[in-house]
């Protein structure tokens, strides 16, 4: 697909289901989705990469579940009687969650710099999940950037093997492109940003 059209076909949709639906092998589709997210720009490298499982020098890091996964983490908020909202539903739809996460700079100072730096490394992450939604709508997937909830917390990061110090910036959830089976939601802010006068201003000197 054009990208123009990519972009302009994407969009925010929360898919929920009280049952399993059918899981389908897309590994290759999500390969695909994982290595486009992994061609954003960054500008500071990851703190301490050299020291880690995962050693890239980009300030990303994503954790895959796939439909499989997805069930199992559904029945553990069950089995463990964890408040989980809407997620369990979605968890149940599914086809894949991609938790992506940012290392912060750690300064004791509170310096400037870190904290730019902080902010590169945020704008980045965000980048690299924006390439993920557009790769993942242009192959045909609905797909949802959550904030992650009760996934945020501290019990799911060592659960998904992830390192507490990294702070989880998106759940990006993949569903099938199919949802005639399933309870669904549109974002609520879509098309809310306006006409491009409405953000935009001409500088002339």
């Amino acid at each position: 697909m054009e990208l123009q059209k990519v972009i302009e076909a994407r969009r925010t949709l929360k898919v929920m289901s009280d049952e399993n639906i059918l899981i389908r092998d897309i590994k290759s589709d999500v390969q695909k989705i994982l290595e486009m997210g992994g061609k954003a720009p960054f500008h500071y490298i990851h703190p301490n990469s050299a020291s880690k499982e995962l050693k890239s020098l980009a300030p990303w890091r994503f954790y895959v579940l796939d439909g499989v996964s997805c069930r199992k983490l559904a029945d553990y908020y069950i089995k463990n009687d964890i408040d989980g909202g809407k997620i369990i539903q979605m968890l149940r739809a599914a086809q894949t969650l991609i938790q992506v996460t940012w290392t912060p700079e750690i300064d004791g100072t509170n310096s400037e710099k870190v904290a730019l730096q902080n902010i590169e490394h945020v704008a980045a992450t965000a980048a690299a999940i924006q390439n993920m939604l557009l790769t993942a709508t242009d192959l045909g997937y609905e797909n949802y950037w959550s904030s992650g909830g009760t996934l945020r917390d501290v019990q799911f990061k060592s659960l998904l093997g992830i390192p507490e110090e990294e702070q989880l910036l998106g759940s990006i959830f993949i569903f099938d492109a199919d949802t005639s089976s399933c309870k669904t939601k549109k974002g609520a802010l879509k098309g809310r940003q306006g006409s491009v006068d409405d953000y935009t201003k001409q500088v002339v000197l």
